[in-house]
């Protein structure tokens, strides 16, 4: 039920950031307010509690974000204060980004090593995925010791996994299957 609620004003938000060509300073905008409502979690309780009325929660958006924010935007806040939405704003600021990754026909993925790959390797390994499915693929790096070696990819709903522990374990079954 959250997700379909994100994904609505989500769409919403894209929407209008699109028809007025403001998509990518409308994404910064969302990803702002996210690192200020985690950065003050005094400030996140105050927009998601019922004890303080919406006019009151409007004041205060306007106060700290008057002057940072396009009207779009914090119109865009005011509605999720006056439908009791805020508790969902992290929820909708990532559907948000997705929409507007996939409208530039991007997706985000994970690279997940050993050790923490160089810049220039991820790169190669960004441009072969990007190669090979037809998106720009962008990726981050994390570090799992569990991973002996290789690396697995996530990529939305889809991984890849070439691991040094995921080929052992397919060697390993490829010779319990061989009789002597």
């Amino acid at each position: 039920m959250a997700e379909l609620i994100a994904k609505r004003y989500a769409e919403a938000l894209f929407e209008v950031a699109q028809e007025d060509n403001n998509l990518q300073p409308a994404r910064e905008e969302l990803e702002f307010i996210g690192t200020c409502l985690k950065e003050n979690q005094e400030f996140e309780n105050l927009l998601n509690t019922p004890l303080v009325n919406s006019n009151e929660k409007k004041e205060v958006l306007t106060n700290i974000f008057k002057d940072k924010l396009s009207n779009e935007v914090l119109n865009f806040l005011y509605i999720l204060v006056d439908k009791r939405r805020t508790n969902a704003i992290h929820d909708i600021i990532r559907e948000f980004n997705k929409m507007a990754d996939a409208s530039k026909n991007m997706v985000e993925g994970v690279a997940i090593t050993a050790i923490a790959l160089d810049q220039e390797t991820l790169l190669k390994l960004q441009v072969q995925l990007s190669m090979a499915s037809g998106k720009n693929v962008k990726l981050k790096n994390e570090v799992d010791q569990e991973i002996v070696g290789g690396v697995l990819v996530k990529i939305g709903d889809k991984v890849i996994d070439g691991t040094l522990k995921n080929r052992l374990g397919h060697l390993k079954q490829q010779l319990s299957q061989v009789i002597l």
